[in-house]
């Protein structure tokens, strides 16, 4: 039985190279792999323009996958379809034009890098710039699904030509087929990062989670106000002119579980005392009802 050797569990959704080298050292992705896939630049470079249009009429193929193209994407705000319609995407898009030089960069480095931190951070990138996840500004999010699909797709094109090339002995073109099936795997694994559920957030990550959920709150608190507000005063308008201008007002304070979701009026001791408590939320409600029945009108603030 050989020496166990320990694995931070910790480190591995924290720590790139630490990740990589885990993953790499398990599939038996070596040095030697690096060098194959390099040595693999004359047939696999002149063959990169043949592999990308085949990657974009295959995922031409399916309404889901097209879809995302109607999006504005990571690094590209799309001006030519505004209305986001998908009908309206075809291969002479400037959105298909950018995903495809993107790609071709991607392959053209696959074969050119020193695999070295930096390149990992690209390849880590490559991943994470197709899913929502804090810290990405875009908000393009491909399903995991799709993009194991593709995976599948682009590895069979790329293993294909390369079993159809007549450049190397068999067994160093075999062992050239075997390099990239391991380097698919690799990079799938920096895909899968961020779309498992048992990933562990950096605290950083963290942070960006609460801003942006307090933004959604606040905008949400805004949106209330704003129309509470102009409802008021068009109740306010029709009171007077019904010439029963006669209104009553009260603030209240509610909080709001964070497991239930449920809402429950606090009386003004208790409101001072439990707010701060972790966890919780609180809302403050203002009421104006008018004397005619069924008008009321609230706003948070």
């Amino acid at each position: 039985m050989p020496e166990m050797q320990h694995i931070d569990h910790d480190r591995l959704y924290t720590d790139l190279q630490y990740r990589y080298d885990y993953v790499s050292q398990f599939i038996g992705f070596t040095e030697k792999d690096q060098e194959l896939i390099k040595k693999s630049a004359s047939v696999v470079g002149g063959l990169v323009p043949t592999i990308v249009d085949a990657v974009y009429d295959r995922l031409a193929k399916y309404d889901i996958t097209w879809s995302h193209f109607a999006q504005d994407q990571d690094g590209l705000k799309i001006k030519d379809n505004v209305s986001r319609d998908v009908s309206h995407v075809t291969m002479g898009s400037e959105v298909i034009t950018f995903r495809k030089t993107m790609l071709t960069k991607y392959l053209k480095k696959l074969v050119t890098a020193e695999w070295n931190l930096s390149y990992l951070k690209y390849l880590d990138w490559v991943g994470h710039i197709h899913t929502t996840t804090p810290l990405k500004k875009s908000t393009i999010n491909v399903e995991y699904i799709h993009c194991n699909a593709l995976f599948g797709y682009v590895a069979a094109v790329v293993v294909g030509a390369l079993q159809k090339s007549t450049e190397w002995e068999d067994d160093v073109r075999d062992d050239i087929v075997n390099a990239y099936n391991k380097f698919f795997w690799l990079q799938n694994d920096l895909f899968a990062k961020y779309y498992v559920k048992d990933r562990v957030l950096t605290d950083k990550e963290k942070d960006a989670v609460a801003k942006e959920e307090l933004l959604k709150q606040n905008e949400i608190r805004r949106e209330l106000r704003s129309e509470s507000l102009v409802n008021a005063a068009v109740g306010v308008a029709a009171g007077i002119a019904l010439g029963v201008p006669r209104f009553s007002m009260h603030q209240a304070t509610y909080s709001v579980s964070p497991l239930t979701s449920e809402a429950t009026r606090l009386s003004d001791d208790t409101a001072s005392s439990v707010m701060g408590i972790e966890g919780t939320s609180y809302i403050s409600i203002l009421v104006m009802s008018h004397g005619i029945q069924g008008m009321v009108w609230t706003w948070a603030q």
